[in-house]
């Protein structure tokens, strides 16, 4: 079963973890089955293997076990996102079925299939209780309290990024080089924006006003949301795959021209680029001043946001920061293990092997709960101890 988990925000490619802890003691998961289904053409659980939990490795890390939890699906079919939320966990999978699990049990709250299983599913947008999912031509609204839907829209455009929402517009890129604003409430397109290349990444909110989005070939624009009219405008040599960030007076891009970059919101000037020998693909993410990211050269690194100094590096591991534990302890997903290292100096403190995982989530950066995709397509949350 083949699980694409990192397609919307993190490029994780088989990245490498230094000093892996190694089995000790294991036991197995155990599930929980029970389903209520909002649509009843979802057919089948996916396979219900085992997957094998190190109980003293998370231990080290400081977690514990809580469940694992089975996401609806085809036979056949894959997972390809998972978003988590304090409430619940939301997937979609390869045949368009999307699954809402319950964060505190992991039985399945609702399952319904959107589309026909050739059409790709993007990364879900949440706003309060209604989920915003684009397909490759349409957008629906789905309540995650029971998965009735809401509304469903034609676009007219072969959309390649997930929603953006601001208010009563949905916004989004398109294979046509375009950024897209579609009017919600009454259903059509309001306008849209021609850029110089592909545009790979979704567009970024600013301030409520203003959003931020570049292109393959490096145009990257500050625009209006009301009408898409140019506020800022500078290039690059590349786009992103990552998702850009942003912050009060700087937007951060994690760039396919081997570079990261700080670039101010209001005049479009430089502050400062890292650059490094591959493309940044890993996203990185920004806490309290500081930029935590990975590099072919220097690995995991920790950046000033506005200097662009480099506060530390750690050759020996890469990866993404999913959340901050403990006040101290960044938690790393390698693409093969879950590291803690410490947020001030990059030293590895602990390790778990989490045996060909297919990803990890967590619902909040700061003491969230761990939730870990495994390669068969289930579940499992952890909780700090």
């Amino acid at each position: 079963m083949t699980i694409d988990l990192t397609r919307c925000c993190v490029s994780l490619i088989a990245l490498s973890l230094l000093g892996a802890v190694s089995a000790c003691s294991t036991t197995q998961s155990t599930s929980n089955n029970s389903s209520d289904s909002a649509n009843n053409s979802v057919t089948s659980q996916p396979s219900s293997d085992e997957w094998s939990i190190n109980h003293d490795s998370w231990h080290n890390l400081g977690y514990r076990w809580e469940w694992t939890g089975f996401p609806l699906m085809q036979a056949g079919a894959g997972l390809t996102d998972a978003v988590a939320y304090k409430d619940s966990i939301v997937t979609t999978a390869s045949d368009t079925t999307v699954t809402c699990l319950e964060s505190s049990t992991g039985k399945v709250r609702w399952a319904k299939q959107l589309d026909r299983p050739t059409t790709q599913l993007f990364e879900p947008t949440r706003v309060n209780n209604t989920l915003f999912i684009c397909s490759d031509t349409e957008l629906y609204e789905i309540s995650i309290k029971n998965g009735n839907t809401l509304d469903r829209d034609s676009v007219h455009g072969i959309i390649n990024t997930k929603p953006l929402i601001m208010g009563n517009l949905a916004l989004f890129g398109t294979i046509a080089n375009e950024l897209y604003a579609f009017e919600l409430r009454n259903d059509f397109k309001l306008w849209s924006y021609k850029f110089d290349g592909q545009i790979e990444s979704p567009p970024v909110d600013i301030d409520g006003q203003s959003i931020a989005m570049i292109s393959a070939g490096g145009d990257l624009r500050i625009l209006s949301a009301r009408d898409g009219s140019s506020i800022t405008k500078t290039n690059i040599a590349g786009g992103s795959v990552a998702s850009m960030l942003v912050d009060n007076q700087s937007v951060y891009i994690p760039s396919t021209d081997q570079s990261i970059y700080a670039f101010n919101i209001n005049d479009g000037f430089r502050q400062w680029r890292k650059r490094t020998s591959e493309p940044v693909l890993v996203q990185p993410v920004i806490h309290d001043g500081v930029m935590f990211a990975s590099t072919a050269d220097d690995g995991l690194i920790a950046i000033d946001a506005i200097s662009g100094e480099t506060l530390w590096s750690n050759a020996s591991i890469q990866g993404w920061v999913v959340s901050l534990a403990n006040g101290d302890e960044l938690m790393v997903w390698t693409g093969k293990a879950l590291a803690a290292v410490d947020k001030d100096s990059g030293e590895i403190i602990a390790t778990a092997n989490l045996n060909d995982a297919a990803g990890v989530r967590a619902d909040d950066f700061i003491d969230g709960n761990l939730y870990v995709i495994t390669a068969d397509g289930a579940i499992a949350k952890f909780s700090l101890r």
